[in-house]
């Protein structure tokens, strides 16, 4: 029943025969069947038989001093080898042999001269036989096993009550082992209590139906217990002769389940008896409980209420403005913490009646921890609202300018930290000082100097907006906390605007104040891990900025600095490439092997330095994207390229153009006016124009991509993927958008000599770019083993250092790129 077929040793055979020449036959007429043992006279076989308990036996009958019969009736007689299979073997003909063969015990007969095809056959049938008989065996001792060794009491009784079959053992259930009530009857070992509540049961499964119900075992005793009982009738000659009993011990499971509920009920009453509000939620907000406060606050009844939305239920709304506010409920669920209601909040009841609450919300975990739902208790906070604000203001703000205090802080920097280490994100903590600002106040005395400090809270608070949080430690010190920023840069260009903003005079009692401030910036975890050192490495950077001239902002990294310092560098130079059209596109040919002549070109923009170094687009295109001067650099790109295809096909060179497409540009809502007004500018025909859109460019947007695409397919222009494979490599929008050309990235190609994935994705992509009828181009190609496979896979049209370099429509040769194609054009 569980035996694993490994396990089943090889077979035995024992062959016994006095002609050594009649064993070596039979040995190799079962060459390969079993393991294979000898012995040439009766008492030799019967100790070999008995130390090695053989399978089978092929028995002589005639053989000196022991003859065959006698060998096995003292096997059958032995009980380690009984089970021993005999085939006895002789030279004899006629009946009497075999019968005689036969009621020794043995299981077969095989006649001299052997005949090797039918010993091997009946030799397999009788290890066959035995097997199964093994395996039968060995069942039979799996089941009774798993019988005797459940948990539950399993016993057979005939229609006349007596007892025919028990897995007990030991006794355990009723303290009669299986061997002693064998025979008894049902009510001799069920009290008379037991068997009123199970007789009807009984004559129920005696009428033929399977009967499951909870039964009392000894209701009055101190052996009380509770069973699920199943009562299984069994049919024999159409009549049901007796019944399987199966007896499940559950008497923990129900005294657990009384106990919760009488916990239940005790939290029901106490729920509906206290003063405040309780709604309890599932894990989507939708409301499972409501207490009677509840009830009488919201105005809805619970019955009502159950399986709706805790928004609709208790709609909140901001007390100023009337803003309607999300339930904190929803906070609790999915930070999974303790979270309490904003100040100002109102509860409108169902009647549109408002009432000031005040409330706390938290989750719910159910037994493996994972949260289950959440639980808010809510009270009227009308009268003690007032105090309660006050109180937490003066707590956690500067008096003087409104702005958060060192404790608001602490807190902000803290939950900003925690979120930054969940979303893996980046914090930065500014901390500004005023300069000289001792020397203004010790000139125009303390009240006007706090006047003035009160300015300048307004000023920084109105130029932070809602980037990040502003709060003042004291004196004329203020700390800017950025949390969840994505890039450093973000930092940087907060610092240079509240410089700016700094920059602008102040004016106080028809006084101008002209003041400047020092920024020192931390950023968590770049170059600290925790609130302080965030603290602290600020503090050192704003000391810095001070040394080095004050009115600056300094970093605490020299690293991050010189980074951002050079990204500055970069986007001037990039503005002034812009102007001063410092900008050349380079070309690289498009080859069609199998043809071997060059049939397009993709623009490649560079751009130079003021010096003339060459600048690779790694070096720009990421920051153009960012500044979004991609997209004029993107127009003028195309219309160099444009313009440049237009120039060959005038020179006779039939050439379609491809031209790099970036986000920006295809999600600006006019990219299909400009492509239009380009081609009309330029004269090209729209056929040799393509365009190279990535796929995420595509999936930002989906509905107003394809829009998008099928205005340019009005234009006649085509569309290639670029990239395929490296993105969300989807049927469903390959399918759904207008697209003549898939791409084969480089990254694929690079490796795919070496790498089996690689390759499998590329035959992937080819085969399906050829089910979609869809031009298919590689790019990347520079071994001619490569061009080679791609070819053969049905990959024709390649690009790549094998046939190029990128370079200037003035050093293109249409002869010598044609000439390239052609010497591989056997591939």
């Amino acid at each position: 029943m569980f035996a694993v077929e490994e396990q089943w040793p090889r077979p035995t055979i024992l062959i016994v025969d006095d002609a050594v020449e009649n064993i070596k036959l039979i040995s190799h007429a079962l060459y390969g069947m079993a393991d294979l043992l000898f012995a040439t006279n009766g008492p030799d076989a019967l100790r070999i038989a008995d130390s090695s308990r053989p399978d089978l036996v092929l028995l002589d009958i005639e053989m000196p001093g022991m003859d065959g019969y006698e060998v096995c009736n003292a096997l059958k007689a032995n009980p380690y080898t009984s089970e021993c299979a005999v085939i006895f073997i002789t030279a004899h003909e006629g009946t009497s042999y075999e019968t005689q063969s036969l009621a020794a015990g043995g299981i077969d007969f095989l006649n001299k001269p052997i005949n090797v095809p039918i010993c091997r056959l009946r030799v397999q049938n009788q290890l066959t036989l035995k097997r199964q008989k093994d395996e039968l065996a060995q069942t039979r001792r799996d089941l009774a096993d798993l019988v005797h060794h459940l948990p539950s009491f399993v016993a057979f009784w005939g229609a006349d009550t007596i007892n025919r079959y028990c897995n007990d053992q030991l006794g355990h259930w009723f303290g009669i082992s299986s061997a002693r009530m064998l025979g008894m009857s049902l009510d001799s070992v069920l009290n008379e209590e037991t068997m009123t509540q199970l007789r009807p049961h009984w004559a129920g499964a005696m009428e033929g139906r399977t009967i499951s119900v909870e039964v009392t075992l000894f209701p009055s005793s101190a052996r009380r217990r509770i069973a699920q009982t199943t009562l299984v009738p069994n049919w024999q000659m159409g009549v049901v002769a007796g019944v399987l009993m199966v007896l499940t011990d559950i008497t923990d499971r129900i005294t657990a389940e009384r106990a919760l509920w009488e916990e239940k009920e005790r939290m029901r009453i106490t729920l509906n008896s206290i003063g405040d509000a309780v709604i309890a939620t599932d894990q989507q907000g939708l409301v499972t409980f409501m207490n009677p406060i509840a009830e009488e606050m919201t105005g809805w009844h619970s019955s009502d209420a159950i399986g709706k939305p805790i928004d609709n239920v208790m709609e909140l709304r901001d007390a100023n403005n009337g803003h309607v506010l999300r339930n904190p409920i929803y906070l609790a669920l999915k930070e999974e913490r303790i979270v309490g209601m904003a100040l100002n909040c109102n509860l409108v009841a169902l009647s549109g009646q408002q009432s000031a609450v005040e409330d706390s919300a938290a989750p719910i975990r159910n037994v493996t921890g994972e949260v289950s739902g959440a639980i808010i208790v809510f009270r009227d906070a009308s009268e003690a609202r007032a105090m309660a604000i006050k109180m937490s203001y003066l707590a956690s703000h500067d008096p003087l300018t409104g702005l958060p205090n060192r404790l608001l802080l602490q807190d902000r920097i803290s939950h900003g930290l925690q979120v930054a280490r969940w979303s893996q994100t980046h914090v930065a903590m500014l901390l500004l000082d005023l300069d000289y600002f001792k020397f203004v106040n010790d000139s125009i005395g303390y009240t006007a100097g706090d006047d003035l400090l009160r300015q300048i809270a307004h000023r920084l608070e109105k130029e932070l907006s809602a980037t990040g949080t502003i709060g003042r430690l004291g004196g004329d010190e203020f700390v800017v906390l950025l949390p969840e920023l994505r890039s450093i840069n973000e930092a940087d260009e907060v610092a240079t605007r509240l410089l700016a903003a700094m920059g602008e005079p102040f004016e106080l009692d028809g006084n101008r104040f002209d003041l400047s401030i020092s920024v020192g910036i931390s950023l968590f975890p770049d170059d600290s891990s925790d609130e302080e050192t965030l603290m602290r490495h600020a503090d050192v950077a704003m000391h810095r900025a001070k040394q080095d001239g004050r009115n600056r902002y300094r970093f605490f990294s020299t690293e991050l600095e010189d980074l951002v310092l050079s990204r500055h560098l970069l986007e001037r130079h990039l503005r002034e490439a812009l102007q001063e059209n410092r900008f050349e596109v380079f070309y690289q040919s498009k080859v069609n092997a199998r043809e071997g002549r060059v049939i397009g070109a993709e623009a490649l923009v560079r751009m130079y330095s003021t010096e003339g170094e060459l600048l690779s687009p790694g070096r720009f295109i990421p920051l153009a994207e960012e500044t979004g001067l991609i997209v004029p650099l993107g127009k003028m790109v195309l219309e160099m390229a444009c313009q440049q295809a237009a120039t060959w096909q005038a020179q006779g060179h039939v050439l379609k153009m491809s031209v790099n497409i970036a986000a920006a540009q295809f999600a600006a809502g006019n990219f299909p006016e400009v492509v239009a007004e380009v081609l009309d500018h330029t004269g090209l025909n729209p056929d040799l124009l393509e365009l190279e859109i990535t796929e995420g460019t595509l999936m930002s947007d989906a509905n107003a991509a394809r829009e998008t695409l099928v205005a340019l397919k009005e234009l006649g222009v085509h569309v290639s993927l670029d990239d395929f494979g490296t993105g969300y490599s989807s049927l469903a929008y390959l399918k759904r958008f207008p697209l003549d050309t898939l791409k084969i990235d480089q990254s694929f190609v690079r490796d795919m000599l070496n790498d089996k994935s690689d390759m499998a994705i590329i035959q992937t992509i080819i085969a399906l770019g050829q089910t979609l009828g869809m031009e298919l181009v590689a790019e990347g190609v520079e071994l001619r083993e490569q061009a080679e496979i791609l070819a053969s896979m049905g990959c024709h049209i390649m690009q790549g250092y094998l046939y190029d370099k990128p370079k200037p429509a003035s050093e293109w040769s249409f002869v010598e790129a044609t000439g390239i194609a052609r010497s591989i054009s056997g591939t």
